[in-house]
């Protein structure tokens, strides 16, 4: 069998006997995973969502993520990761600030990694250290993100990044990359961004990590500061904070907190509360916060299928959301989204 295939495969590959098992070797060193999820969100002003990172189609149902991973990391030496992505996200998280805005399919990371004892390098297109949600539907707790995600986080880095475990607890980050606000991978200019941070265990039940961003963008010096911090109060109870600080000098600050808590009901279902609140502040403008209020409920009746069911009211200071030909300073949605995971 292994001959049979050697030689149907020798035409594209060059195949030999020796060359299949070092193929086959490769193989047994990367690990595939990834996910598909698809959403229906109802939005009572009848139109689309706006001020979403994700989910922004309204009133339709929405493929959001078709992701695949592959990733070879060992403990030492080289590796490698590559994710591919299509569905709406890709056109809206992705893209933005990589390929064009309008493409469905997407490549979020594709990177090098070193490992040697404690310190890992990383070089390539990957994914950002900040906030407290992810863009995983995989494990993201809500079926949509928080308002600073879109606002105050970037999403993607293309540079190097090093990280020294210098305990099981403890691992500090120190990176450069091409752009601080936008996580573009191409620069605008020369300068670059600068990354650092920590996260830390400091005890079983809390966590704390911070990050920082300094750099410059088409000649405006931006800096994003990023706090997170989580404590398991029990094995059903826990809260989380994210914290994010947005300036870029003489042109806008954004600051944004967001407080998470999420309670296991049973062990198949779980509700996360989400409160937060947005301040947006232009220079030479006027200032205007927005809060929101979103609770999610998680049914998972088997490890690899997850139902989220999500309310959420966003309110603005101004009329910045549009209802029947006009505007309105609230936001009202209801939403379920199905997540299928395979080789997590």
């Amino acid at each position: 069998m292994k001959l049979k295939l050697c030689v149907a495969a020798a035409a594209a590959l060059g195949c030999s006997t020796a060359s299949a098992a070092t193929l086959a070797e490769l193989a047994t060193k990367v690990e595939a995973s990834g996910w598909i999820s698809g959403s229906y969100i109802y939005n009572t002003n009848g139109e689309d969502n706006i001020g979403r990172a994700t989910d922004i189609e309204s009133n339709s149902f929405t493929l959001n993520q078709a992701v695949l991973n592959l990733i070879s990391a060992p403990e030492e030496g080289f590796g490698g990761g590559v994710q591919l992505l299509a569905g709406n996200d890709a056109a809206t998280i992705v893209n933005p600030s990589y390929g064009d805005g309008d493409d469905k399919f997407s490549l979020p990371e594709a990177y090098l990694t070193y490992a040697s004892g404690a310190l890992t390098i990383k070089a390539g297109r990957y994914g950002t250290l900040a906030g407290y949600e992810v863009l995983s539907d995989a494990a993201n707790p809500l079926l949509s993100r928080s308002l600073q995600f879109p606002a105050a986080e970037p999403y993607f880095h293309t540079g190097v990044r090093a990280s020294y475990a210098a305990s099981d607890a403890t691992t500090f980050y120190l990176g450069v990359n091409n752009s601080a606000a936008l996580g573009s991978s191409v620069d605008a200019d020369d300068q670059k961004t600068v990354e650092f941070g920590v996260s830390t265990a400091l005890s079983d039940a809390v966590t704390f990590a911070i990050y920082d961003y300094y750099g410059t963008d088409s000649e405006v010096r931006t800096n994003f500061l990023d706090v997170v911090g989580g404590l398991t109060l029990s094995e059903s109870f826990s809260l989380g904070i994210n914290v994010d600080y947005f300036t870029a000098e003489d042109t806008v600050d954004v600051l944004g907190i967001a407080g998470y808590a999420t309670m296991k009901l049973s062990p198949t279902v779980s509700a996360t509360l989400r409160l937060e609140n947005l301040d947006v502040d232009p220079d030479g403008g006027d200032k205007n916060t927005i809060q929101a209020a979103t609770l999610a409920v998680g049914y998972t009746p088997t490890s690899d299928f997850r139902l989220l069911f999500e309310g959420r009211v966003d309110s603005s200071d101004d009329e910045i959301y549009v209802k029947d030909d006009g505007t309105t300073d609230t936001q009202p949605t209801f939403g379920v989204k199905a997540i299928y995971s395979f080789g997590l």
